[in-house]
């Protein structure tokens, strides 16, 4: 027969037991959490960079026209480029009310949708009228045209066909 005092003992065993088998799965799934949003962080700093090295080197090479093929974090639907100096922002209003506010800031000029809490700023792109372009990634990319203008580089969507 067993002793009540270890009966007792038993039990704490295996409360001791699973307590620490939920701690252990807790910091678990916060670190596996943490290392994914920190992965997201890299996409978005690789994709910042590497958008802005392809507008550095286009841009000064007038006439010249790439095609860009660029990885975007994941979730992203769509990539809008907007020019700095914008004539006549309504349009940008009625269409993307949120990152027409974004941009009245004059703190980016580059957005991610849905909305990425870094934001990316290259006084050096231009796009066609009315002054923005929206490329929708496909497949976690985009595809765009790069024209060099001498001091800024024109943003425009691949034409496809």
């Amino acid at each position: 027969m067993m002793k009540r005092a270890q009966m007792i003992g038993q039990v704490f065993i295996f409360i001791l037991a699973g307590l620490v088998f939920v701690l252990i799965l807790s910091y678990g799934y916060r670190a596996i959490t943490n290392f994914l949003e920190r992965g997201e962080e890299v996409q978005l700093l690789d994709f910042r960079n590497d958008l802005e090295s392809t507008i550095t080197t286009v841009k000064r090479d007038y006439g010249s026209v790439q095609r860009v093929t660029l990885r975007v974090p994941p979730k992203t639907e769509e990539i809008c480029f907007v020019n700095i100096e914008l004539r006549d922002p309504t349009v940008l209003k009625q269409e993307y009310p949120l990152l027409h506010s974004a941009w009245m800031t004059g703190s980016e000029n580059i957005f991610l949708i849905p909305r990425q809490p870094t934001s990316i700023l290259i006084p050096d792109i231009l796009a066609d009228e009315p002054g923005f372009v929206c490329i929708p990634a496909v497949n976690g990319k985009i595809i765009m045209r790069v024209e060099g203008t001498g001091n800024k580089a024109k943003i425009s969507a691949w034409p496809t066909g």
